[in-house]
């Protein structure tokens, strides 16, 4: 399962449809405009390049309800692939995003940030206790 967390751009309605082997079923797109890191200072910022469009199916569809244009969601996804032959008879693939998933952020886009340092290493001996006594020890450096 995969994660993407990106600013909603667009709710569509909700389309009642026909499968081929004759069942209803419901389906919703919406596209997000996706976060992203800035590599020089890591601050999360939103892509409005990487603008995909997502679909949620079935019962799934009904988690759009809460969620307005604007906001900042967090989506869980897989991707499934699957080969077919083409009237060509050429093997071709076609890759699915099945959403599982569509969350609101509760938080807002904040940049990465490492509030707590690493841990000293367990049973360390203080620096002071190391180094060699001498007459300016009392030196606050």
């Amino acid at each position: 399962m995969a994660k993407i967390t990106g600013k909603v751009l667009y709710i569509y309605p909700a389309q009642q449809l026909t499968s081929k082997s004759g069942n209803a079923f419901s389906k919703r797109d919406f596209v997000i405009a996706v976060q992203r890191f800035d590599p020089d200072t890591g601050e999360a910022t939103i892509d409005d390049t990487n603008t995909p469009q997502l679909t949620l199916t079935g019962d799934r569809s009904s988690q759009l309800e809460n969620i307005k244009q604007g906001d900042i969601v967090t989506v869980d996804y897989y991707l499934r692939g699957r080969r077919f032959r083409g009237e060509d008879n050429k093997e071709k693939i076609i890759t699915d995003i099945n959403v599982t998933s569509v969350r609101l952020n509760a938080v807002r886009l904040e940049p990465v940030v490492n509030a707590k340092a690493p841990d000293a290493a367990p049973n360390a001996a203080p620096a002071s206790a190391t180094q060699p006594k001498g007459p300016n020890d009392d030196l606050p450096f």
